[in-house]
């Protein structure tokens, strides 16, 4: 009897430590757990915010294009307004032509569009060529463009 006493020991025994040691490999490894769930959180907090800046960049931009837009209607109507006034108010032929043909350019301008009014007194870009005089002339991009041919003639002699 005494042996079976001691089985029944040595297995109750080995039942609790098994017990104890589970306990303790649970506390290891559910601190683990504890630890994705406050990286979780820093996550779901990152995003949210990330959500908030993008609506307030949104919001921005949707401001900004608002402003410019009645930005520009206000300088269309101050235009408007001086053009009428111009006509209205000069006397002199002279100066009435000029205050036209200047809001004019400014209003083709300000609308992207130009006319032959505006063009004529405009300044043509410079060019990234020379202008030939005779067009039998070698062209700057030749290879004896500003080579003197008595220099040749001296050399081969």
């Amino acid at each position: 009897m005494e042996t079976a006493n001691l089985l029944w020991m040595t297995g109750g025994l080995a039942f609790f430590t098994g017990l104890v040691m589970g306990m303790v490999i649970n506390h290891l490894l559910g601190g683990s757990r504890t630890g994705s769930s406050q990286l979780r959180k820093q996550l779901d907090k990152a995003e949210a915010e990330l959500n908030e800046y993008r609506e307030k960049v949104a919001d921005h931009f949707s401001t900004t294009a608002h402003l410019v837009n009645r930005m520009t209607e206000s300088y269309r109507d101050v235009h408007e307004h001086m053009a009428a006034s111009a006509n209205e108010l000069c006397t002199d032929e002279l100066t009435r032509q000029r205050l036209n043909d200047a809001l004019l350019g400014s209003n083709s301008l300000l609308s992207g569009k130009s006319d032959e009014k505006s063009s004529q007194g405009m300044v043509e870009a410079p060019k990234d060529y020379a202008l030939k005089s005779d067009p039998e002339e070698a062209g700057t991009l030749a290879d004896n463009f500003g080579l003197d041919n008595t220099k040749k003639a001296v050399n081969n002699a």
